[in-house]
């Protein structure tokens, strides 16, 4: 009888965790325009995770620009002509494509909050 009342708190627990991981994690199901507040700790986390990731994208493409302008000395006329991988030319927290001015070189996410990255 003890082995089933563990049991049973066991599958309980599991079936909590399980959903307060899927819907308490403050994300939501597909990438917005617009950066939401997380609803959790563990959201909080994760959203300022994918924002280091936005900034460490950002950070090399600026350098992949930099070594293409210094070699070829012009700035490319697009994004995908650095052989990046198609998901570092997005933010990662809100799917938009980063935004790049081949006049100038420059490259910044459009995302709301990260303008300054």
């Amino acid at each position: 009888m003890r082995l089933v009342g563990v049991l049973a708190a066991v599958a309980v627990l599991g079936v909590l965790v399980a959903v307060w991981l899927f819907y308490g994690t403050g994300s939501s199901e597909g990438n917005s325009s617009v950066a939401t507040p997380p609803a959790t700790r563990v959201g909080e986390v994760r959203q300022a995770a994918e924002s280091v990731e936005c900034r460490n994208n950002l950070s090399q493409i600026r350098a992949a620009i930099q070594m293409r302008a210094t070699m070829e000395e012009a700035y490319p006329r697009s994004l995908q002509e650095l052989g990046l991988p198609a998901t570092m030319l997005v933010c990662p927290v809100s799917g938009q494509a980063y935004q790049y001015d081949p006049n100038t070189g420059q490259v910044h996410c459009p995302t709301p909050g990260h303008t300054s990255y």
